[in-house]
């Protein structure tokens, strides 16, 4: 893992050419104070007006920011406001408009958002989606032609706002051929075929049901066997699917590799997935190994939505992010990924153990003791609240997470302490590839979580007798007799 670091210092600035729908979003931030008399709705009391770059844009944007070498292609009418404004935001960030075709055919789009303070009211967008006319087409091609350089990478951002026509994506790969160049798409609309022959696709979780259903493939096949198959029907090397709060899976014709998502306060998510896609392009121009390189798309995303509207990302937030703490509560799974696998390299044994140690008692502390027992370094899984809520019903937790997770990291036998949201750890377990499994209770091992993963590569799976008379819902139960008694 620290190679990832090492490799992430060297990532040389290449050649980037960006092709798509651009757009400018418009942020009307405003003080909500009253109703209005005429209808019942908020009255926004503008404060200021605040605009970004948005779509192929962002990306070139984002593209930028870390370093790359950028040129743009898209459509904009350069006599309205939001052309002339777009214009100047992409000077005022070094980047060139010589590659945007100007029409009086079609508005520049614009999507406005009506803010209060940080929560979106309303969205107003200003667009058209018709396909380029001819002569548009024409002015799009020449562009194209002029501007891919020799063994770049071509980055086609496709909003279906009418610039990705079935004939240019046609030519886009043609010359790419010609010239060694690899071609990534991040796809919108309904005409999926057009894509045939990119060397990847990256869909959200929407878009890629969308295309299960254009393929005519069965939606209750898993991600994997699925996307294997629109792999085979495009032609494609790869598929990388963002699937938001979960992370995202890569899928080619042989392999898979699932990144969980690095988590991080939401602020929001837009153009989380063009940061995304530029970190993509950053790293296939870099020829980095396929998981290192969803790794630090996948950490980019991440800081990208904890700041408000769009934001480019830059090469030293993301190191950051990959520098390690001392910390022994550590929810970044990455980061915990990381000390672990500089752990096994050591030699040390990882345990893994989870559970929601609501209330602790001397149950967990015998389960936690016989779980440190089994190996050298003990970690401790446990349920968000919204997990335990899932499972124990709305009264549970009786203790936050932050609170729990403070208790378990005290205890001597204990070397760490993360969480998982999910019903169950296996995603987690998956990940991690810990060396033992523990769990306390009366499981039949093969029922248990993350059994099929750790038996798969030769691990251990351990069961730990319950203290009899322990339980946090025994003790719950009688705190409510004993009160009751008063």
């Amino acid at each position: 893992m620290l190679s990832l670091i090492k490799k992430f210092k060297n990532l040389k600035p290449k050649n980037i050419l960006i092709i798509g729908d651009i757009m400018i979003d418009e942020y009307f931030f405003g003080n909500v104070s009253r109703i209005s008399p005429e209808a019942p709705v908020v009255v926004v009391k503008k404060e200021k007006v605040e605009w970004s770059l948005g779509g192929a844009a962002n990306v070139a944007a984002n593209c930028k920011a870390i370093g790359l070498n950028v040129n743009l292609i898209g459509m904009i009418n350069d006599k309205d406001l939001s052309g002339q404004k777009l214009i100047s935001l992409l000077n005022e960030k070094g980047i060139s408009s010589s590659g945007l075709v100007k029409t009086d055919k079609r508005h520049t789009t614009r999507k406005k958002r009506i803010m209060a303070g940080t929560h979106q009211l309303m969205r107003l967008d200003t667009e058209e989606s018709f396909y380029a006319t001819n002569e548009e087409e024409k002015n799009i091609l020449k562009k194209i032609n002029n501007l891919i350089k020799k063994d770049s990478i071509v980055l086609v951002s496709d909003y279906s706002k009418g610039v990705i026509t079935p004939s240019i994506f046609k030519e886009i790969i043609k010359i790419a051929k010609e010239k060694n160049c690899s071609v990534l798409v991040d796809p919108k609309g309904s005409d999926w075929a057009k894509y045939f022959g990119a060397n990847y696709l990256k869909p959200n979780a929407n878009e890629f049901k969308e295309l299960i259903k254009f393929f005519k493939l069965n939606p209750e096949d898993s991600i994997v066997d699925n996307a294997k198959k629109v792999c085979e029907c495009l032609n494609l090397d790869g598929l990388i699917i963002t699937l938001g709060s979960k992370g995202i899976q890569f899928v080619s014709k042989k392999d898979s590799i699932f990144i969980p998502v690095n988590k991080k306060e939401v602020y929001d998510l837009t153009g989380a997935g063009d940061t995304v896609f530029a970190f993509l392009g950053l790293g296939f121009a870099n020829n980095l190994p396929i998981e290192e390189n969803l790794k630090l798309a996948n950490i980019a995303a991440s800081i990208a939505v904890s700041h408000l509207k769009t934001y480019s990302v830059c090469l030293d937030e993301v190191l950051n992010e990959l520098k390690l703490t001392d910390n022994k509560i550590i929810n970044n799974w990455f980061e915990l990924k990381i000390k672990l696998d500089l752990l096994k390299k050591q030699g040390k044994k990882i345990v893994f153990t989870n559970g929601s140690f609501d209330i602790l008692h001397v149950g967990h502390l015998h389960s936690l003791q016989e779980a440190k027992k089994q190996g050298d370094v003990l970690l401790v899984a446990m349920n968000t609240d919204a997990s335990v809520k899932r499972y124990k019903g709305e009264s549970r937790p009786i203790n936050s997470l932050s609170d729990r997770a403070k208790l378990i990291e005290a205890i001597g036998v204990v070397d760490f302490v993360t969480s998982f949201d999910q019903d169950t750890p296996a995603e987690l377990i998956k990940y991690l590839c810990p060396d033992v499994l523990v769990k306390g209770g009366d499981y039949v091992a093969k029922q248990i979580a993350g059994y099929d993963t750790v038996t798969s590569y030769g691990g251990k799976v351990f069961i730990v007798d319950y203290k009899d008379g322990y339980s946090t819902t025994n003790l719950i139960n009688a705190m409510k007799i004993k009160e009751n008694s008063i």
